[in-house]
């Protein structure tokens, strides 16, 4: 009597560990764009430099030339549009952008993330504690 108790325990437990590493193998992977969120990134050319951050649903954003920053904070939504590419719409544009979106380039295996429109590859930033306490 103990064997057919112990056999019903076990298909029931089998299916339950099936599905639970079948979720985690497909579902559960994170997001090319999470693994950007608490992280500052830089971009740096002969005149400006840009500094962005992302903190869950804020960015704040830093240009920079050789005589002031400019900063910038604003709310967001992404929109995925496809396993790289991602639409960020700011709720407040920055005065030296010409529109209220931007749209990044987030490879698996890269520590950074490159601007679409411009081709500017951002730089994970080893100070990114900084970035937030500016504003």
């Amino acid at each position: 009597m103990n064997y057919l108790k112990s056999r019903n325990f076990i298909l029931p437990f089998l299916i339950l560990l099936f599905a639970a590493v079948s979720l985690l193998s497909t579902g559960c992977k994170k997001s090319n764009f999470k693994r950007l969120n608490g992280k500052a990134y830089l971009y740096k050319d002969s005149v400006y430099e840009f500094t962005a951050e992302f903190d869950k649903d804020t960015l704040y954003y830093i240009m920079k030339d050789e005589r002031r920053p400019f900063f910038h904070k604003s709310k967001f939504s992404v929109t995925k549009i496809d396993d790289t590419t991602f639409t960020l719409k700011l709720e407040k544009k920055p005065p030296f952008w010409t529109k209220e979106t931007w749209d990044i380039i987030v490879k698996e295996n890269e520590q950074g993330f490159r601007s679409k429109e411009s081709g500017n590859y951002y730089n994970l930033y080893v100070d990114s504690l900084i970035v937030k306490y500016v504003f």
